[in-house]
């Protein structure tokens, strides 16, 4: 591959650190990831997890300077009247990239844009009617992006009469069509024609920019497609029919053309956040932080857009404020709020690449779409990513391919036509889908016409069974046993017999005790042997040149408890070389990312280190995941399965220079 394109292909990477993010979170993990869409087009997804929950930004980054990049409006082909998705936009349409939805919009039936919207120079709906309240976003013929509050003014000049009309709207409809309103065939391909009820409704019909027709109190006509019509009833009605005769020359002047030149693409938008680089206080609020969409540009002419997710469990979110300084710490130095909430959506070569809310797209009014309009060459290069590069054995690895000409303009290869190898690890490809069926660090190869991609991925498998478990430990070393919570039910006298001998066995093979959230203080005061207690909040101790770590999940996880993941990456950094992590409560892992977050950082450690996580279950198991081993053993309430000889035991481990033995060890003869 040529190395001037190796920086192109995809950089991931994983950071464990306690680094502090613009918000001020301590940051858990964080993921970055990168991908050429294009020569101009990068897209970037950025997910935090920190302290406060799971912050998830996407961003698509364009160059403006690039030739071959378009910006585009999609709305609905058969009239923006009617809303739809963003990805049946996308549907119907050629070459795009990237589309982000866009303006705020009326839920009413028709439906219309809030905001302007320009398309190849045309203009399709003015600003709102509020000054200074819903910004926009402005292109000209150059590229040049203007950020701004616009003035609503739209009028209609007759200039073969020099007569000026005053309009209320273009494409927004008017109740009972008291106002003046401009219909183009992009909103509704019909005119709303007379009827019973609107009896005296006038139409005047302009194609290429003169009269074509009068009609006054007749049913409805096609709009034509290089023109627009001008409809009102009641007195306004009279005023259209008495002021425009078949012939006159008219033209639409709008903010447009009178206070900017050259606009061919305009989009509404919510608040302004950023101005010169400088935070812009909002004039168009949603409260609480919430899954935003936005727009900056950088004063190298580069577009931004952004994404983040929220109103979901354990996922923050932004207000306006986060919005407009994460945008500044990117490089903007103008930045605007499209809609956001349930319509935020961002898609990326067909992917809709943020977290809906409810897991339904919500049908828009329109959307801003990056294309790539440049002449397509032959097969150079390609670029291939996985959707994750750690998980189990049989999960599902999905592979994203890219593949580009010589000038990087993306192009077609249909999938089966591309050569998929895997190395380090077996597995399956079902496509561009790889099923792993061993564990360890593999490398999977993506070709195609000479040129591959190698991308690294670890599998970890998944044993019940463990070398490490036996039924006799050998007789010297040291030992350390794990019990659960001893506490008695009711007080009974058979517990208490039973505690005895538990104290008893204890002292005879052990030559420490670990309690793991220990309730019974008069069980633990009153054995005989070095012990520790680990109840709630996480801490460590250091046994006979062995680490052990507490840690604390009593609300669902560890991050809920500031400074614990600081505590957990720090301790793992000992120069021990095991380390036995107990988690003294009962209450699992909530979170989804912070389970495969943990595990990840222990699997990674567990090349280097002997790692046990023994946590509370309702019995004695184990499961080997790579080098690290999950045991679980039960408090004492939950011990006793009807068999009385067989089930009374504890965990007991012995380590001998650099080998661990553990074993559940019965209290009672058999």
């Amino acid at each position: 591959m040529n190395k001037k394109l190796i920086s192109f292909i995809l950089t991931g990477f994983l950071v464990f650190s306690s680094s502090i993010n613009i918000f001020g979170n301590s940051i858990i993990n964080q993921k970055e990831s990168e991908i050429n869409l294009s020569k101009g087009v990068k897209y970037k997804n950025i997910y935090t997890f920190t302290e406060d929950g799971i912050q998830n930004v996407n961003l698509v980054v364009i160059d403006l300077n690039d030739p071959n990049v378009k910006l585009d409006i999609l709305f609905n082909k058969d009239g923006f009247t009617k809303r739809q998705k963003v990805s049946d936009m996308v549907k119907n349409e050629d070459n795009v990239l990237a589309a982000i939805n866009g303006d705020f919009f009326s839920m009413s039936n028709p439906s219309f844009s809030l905001g302007p919207i320009v398309k190849d120079g045309k203009v399709l709906s003015n600003p709102h009617y509020e000054v200074n309240k819903y910004a926009s976003f402005l292109k000209d013929i150059d590229n040049n992006i203007f950020l701004t509050y616009l003035k609503p003014d739209v009028s209609i000049s007759n200039t073969t009469t020099n007569n000026t009309i005053n309009i209320a709207a273009i494409n927004k409809p008017s109740q009972y069509f008291a106002n003046i309103v401009v219909y183009t065939n992009e909103y509704i391909k019909n005119s709303p024609g007379a009827n019973d009820t609107y009896y005296d409704l006038c139409e005047v019909v302009v194609e290429d920019n003169v009269v074509k027709e009068v009609r006054y109190g007749q049913p409805s006509i096609p709009i034509p497609e290089n023109g627009y019509i001008i409809v009102a009833g009641g007195n306004n009605g009279l005023v259209l029919r008495d002021n425009f005769n078949v012939g006159d020359e008219i033209k639409i002047n709008s903010t447009f053309n009178l206070d900017y030149n050259n606009i061919d693409l305009a989009l509404g938008g919510g608040s302004l956040i950023l101005k010169d680089g400088e935070i812009y206080p909002p004039t168009q609020k949603v409260k609480g932080k919430s899954q935003r969409s936005a727009v900056g540009i950088t004063p190298d002419n580069k577009l931004i857009l952004f994404t983040v997710d929220g109103r979901l469990s354990n996922v923050i979110g932004m207000d306006e404020n986060d919005v407009a300084h994460y945008m500044k710490s990117l490089g903007c130095k103008d930045a605007m709020l499209f809609d956001g909430g349930g319509s935020t959506e961002l898609i990326v070569k067909n992917d809709i690449v943020n977290t809906l809310v409810g897991g339904k797209e919500r049908p828009i009014v329109n959307s801003l779409a990056i294309k790539n309009i440049g002449e397509k060459g032959d097969f150079s290069n390609i670029e291939a990513y996985l959707d994750k590069n750690f998980g189990y054995v049989g999960d599902e690895f999905k592979i994203n391919i890219g593949t580009f000409d010589s000038d990087y303009n993306p192009i077609n290869i249909p999938i089966d036509d591309i050569n998929f190898d895997i190395s380090g690890i077996e597995g399956s490809f079902d496509k561009n889908v790889f099923i792993p069926t061993s564990g360890g660090k593999g490398t999977i190869t993506v070709s195609y016409e000479g040129e591959k991609v190698s991308i690294p991925i670890d599998i970890v498998e998944k044993q019940n069974t463990d070398s490490n478990l036996v039924e006799n430990l050998p007789e010297d070393g040291f030992n350390i046993a794990f019990l659960g919570d001893m506490s008695i039910k009711n007080n009974r006298l058979l517990d208490k017999l039973i505690h005895v001998k538990y104290k008893k066995e204890l002292e005879k093979n052990s030559d420490t005790v670990v309690f793991i959230g220990n309730l019974n203080s008069n069980f633990e005061s009153n054995l005989n042997k070095t012990k520790s207690s680990f109840k709630k909040s996480y801490s460590s101790n250091i046994v006979d040149n062995n680490l052990i770590i507490s840690l604390d999940s009593s609300n669902g996880g560890f991050y809920k408890i500031k400074g614990q993941w600081d505590f957990l990456k720090n301790s793992l950094d000992t120069s021990l070389d095991n380390i036995f992590i107990v988690l003294n409560s009962k209450d699992s892992l909530k979170l989804k990312d912070e389970i495969e977050t943990f595990k990840k950082t222990l699997y990674e450690k567990g090349f280097e280190k002997n790692i046990y996580v023994i946590y509370k279950g309702n019995e004695f198991s184990q499961i080997v995941e790579g080098n690290v081993r999950y045991i679980s053993i039960p408090d004492y309430k939950n011990v006793y399965k009807d068999d009385f000889l067989n089930d009374y035991k504890y965990l007991l481990i012995n380590i001998k220079d650099d080998e661990i033995k553990y074993t559940y060890k019965n209290i009672l003869d058999k």
